[in-house]
């Protein structure tokens, strides 16, 4: 019999699914998973039962190494001018989705043993879930690994595999030459499609709906999404259209296309200001302003600043630049007939919390790092109620985890590692209650030459 208890995730603390279910277990129970967990870990990792694109719950692998794969084959394909395609797929609830039959044939089609044991301890598992003061009546766990158990993650991995295999079986791959043929990178339950073309796409969502169909396991279109690029030649011939098309717009508006309709914005602004005084109108008007400088100065999609022609020359608050717009992005990709939410290649995806587009700019993922940072230095100067030894622990249990966490993935130029340094300085003078004029000798100074000697971010990232 476990103890449930819900902790809340994020969003909505009044909708159930925010809410992860966490089981607390007997000490007898989990002494005896343990022992199970560490000779099947021991019997699937020495066998290679495992499929090595999975990356979740297994001992000297993580996230840093799906996206370096990612990356990897992304460099290729640039090299090589070809067309790749990411699918990013999202179980719903997947932990707790798990049909138990499912399981257990998946588990003996595998050789693993003990797997008796283990439907009959299952098949007399209840639960109760903690509400308030009190706990519901049992309820039989019928479908789904317990979150706590430290058995879960390991049996999960290997009903995940069974999907895996059947993906390794298409005989499908990303197509880009000159590297390991592969379609798919798992990360426990998040699962990445690396294909070269729309229809082998599709094909292999198909195999993922038979695998959903008969396992229970469901997929959230909500939070799927796909993504793509077409490098090499294909990019090139783009180019050259979105400069004919630049040319075309000089020629035909004159220096400046986009003035008669900042003129007219301005004039809407301005009439805004005349027929209304209060202080919410007023903060709107200032963000009606940062709307209209940005439109023609700063792309949505790739976040560079352009010229005015290189802006459409529809009315829009703050439209795609016209390298955007021509660049190719996959179309027609659909799961069990409905299609799936498509990003810009140009645009940044988060992948497994580390940011980056097709194209291999984590420009994203710098501006987390160092909004991150920001925060923190604003946080420790307004609560100066902190004493100096929490503050100190409050920076270091937060600065280096989020620098190093994309640390070995994200390459950050020299003049905005110079700006994260002294962001991550002004962090700990403010932790140490000092000015920000205080020199930033005293905390890269050595200890024997009077200095505080913290770890910089060079060291934590390297």
């Amino acid at each position: 019999m476990a103890k449930v208890i819900l902790i809340h995730k994020d969003k909505d603390i009044a909708i159930l699914d925010h809410y992860r279910p966490i089981a607390l277990l007997n000490t007898i129970y989990q002494l005896i998973m343990l022992i199970i967990t560490s000779r099947l870990r021991h019997l699937t990792e020495y066998y290679a039962v495992m499929e090595g694109s999975q990356y979740g719950f297994r001992t000297h692998r993580g996230v840093q190494m799906v996206v370096q794969r990612a990356h990897w084959v992304q460099q290729q394909a640039m090299k090589e001018c070809g067309t790749l395609i990411r699918i990013d797929l999202d179980f719903k609830n997947a932990f707790n989705s798990a049909g138990h039959s499912c399981l257990w044939a998946i588990l003996r089609g595998l050789g693993v043993p003990d797997v008796d044991f283990l439907e009959d301890l299952y098949s007399k598992s209840w639960m109760k879930i903690k509400v308030g003061t009190g706990c519901s009546a049992p309820i039989q766990l019928d479908t789904g690994t317990v979150q706590g158990s430290v058995l879960s993650p390991l049996l999960f991995d290997l009903f995940l595999n069974a999907l895996l295999r059947l993906l390794d079986a298409t005989g499908i791959t990303h197509g880009i030459k000159r590297i390991p043929q592969w379609n798919h990178a798992a990360f426990a339950d998040d699962l990445s499609i690396y294909v070269g073309t729309v229809r082998d796409g599709n094909k292999l969502l198909e195999v993922i709906h038979e695998f959903e169909s008969w396992s229970g396991l469901r997929i959230s279109i909500r939070k799927s999404v796909a993504t793509g690029a077409m490098y090499g030649t294909g990019t090139t011939r783009r180019q050259e259209g979105v400069k004919a098309d630049v040319a075309k717009r000089k020629r035909d508006a004159g220096p400046d296309i986009l003035e008669p309709q900042i003129r007219a914005l301005e004039a809407m602004d301005e009439a805004l200001n005349t027929d209304n005084n209060t202080p919410h109108v007023l903060k709107g008007q200032e963000a009606w302003r940062t709307n209209l400088a940005r439109m023609h100065r700063q792309c949505p999609i790739c976040n560079k600043k352009k010229g005015n022609c290189h802006f459409p020359t529809r009315l829009h608050l703050n439209p795609p630049c016209l390298e955007c717009k021509h660049t190719w992005k996959p179309a027609g990709i659909k799961y069990n007939g409905t299609a799936l939410k498509v990003t810009h290649g140009k645009t940044p995806i988060r992948l497994l919390g580390i940011r980056y587009n097709m194209w291999l700019d984590g420009a994203a993922q710098r501006r987390y790092v160092m909004d991150g940072i920001t925060e923190l230095a604003c946080f420790l100067r307004k609560k100066r109620d902190l004493s100096i030894g929490n503050s100190l622990r409050l920076v270091d249990c937060t600065l280096a985890p989020l620098m190093a966490f994309s640390g070995p993935v994200i390459i950050w130029p020299e003049k905005e590692f110079k700006k994260l340094t002294a962001a991550f300085v002004r962090c700990n003078k403010e932790a140490w209650q000092m000015s920000p004029n205080t020199s930033t000798a005293l905390f890269t100074f050595p200890k024997d030459r009077g200095g505080l000697q913290i770890k910089m971010p060079k060291a934590i990232i390297c």
